[in-house]
């Protein structure tokens, strides 16, 4: 139904702009909203998340808290970032394009670890090496390209500290949600 993020973002900022001129008012609309928010808070475990985000920021800069409990880290040690996520000039044809990830130069058989929490949806291959997609919540997708060793296997569900498999000399990463692609830039600033 709100599948979207860019939806439900939308919702919980009318939300909130409605309850702060109740909370302004000075007719019995605050004795209706306040409660309501007391319950919100409680309820949905928002403070948790605030916690983990918190602590997450505080404990470990290569951690990015995302949403509620997720983490996101970089999923390797790199050389070099090569090709960023979006739009840049493509000077073989001579236009615009849009690139929908991250290209890493890194040193041959560097292990490459998931940057959230999942379950492996599908392992394929093609001229470039292997591929790992991997589901996560909200149905977001991380897709890591030019493996040259897979060491996971479909319907696994693996954490932060695993290990999806070993690099040939660059690494493709994606990430998409129902929406698109995903930008993933600040995972490398």
């Amino acid at each position: 139904m709100l599948g979207s993020f860019k939806t439900r973002m939308l919702i919980v900022i009318v939300i909130i702009t409605l309850a702060g001129l109740a909370m302004q008012s000075n007719n019995g609309s605050r004795e209706v909203v306040e409660p309501i928010i007391v319950y919100v808070l409680k309820d949905y475990g928002v403070e948790k998340k605030i916690a983990t985000f918190v602590h997450n920021v505080r404990d470990d800069r290569s951690i990015i808290s995302v949403s509620g409990d997720a983490a996101m880290q970089v999923p390797c040690a790199y050389l070099e970032l090569t090709q960023k996520y979006g739009w840049y000039w493509d000077p073989a044809e001579q236009k615009q394009s849009f690139y929908p990830g991250l290209s890493l130069k890194v040193e041959e058989n560097t292990l490459v670890k998931p940057v959230m929490a999942g379950k492996v949806a599908r392992i394929s291959s093609d001229s470039k090496g292997r591929t790992v997609l991997l589901q996560h919540e909200d149905e977001v997708y991380s897709l890591y390209g030019g493996l040259k060793e897979v060491l996971v296997e479909e319907k696994d569900e693996v954490e932060l500290n695993d290990t999806l498999g070993k690099c040939g000399d660059n690494l493709y990463l994606e990430m998409r949600n129902q929406d698109g692609p995903l930008n993933v830039n600040y995972l490398f600033e």
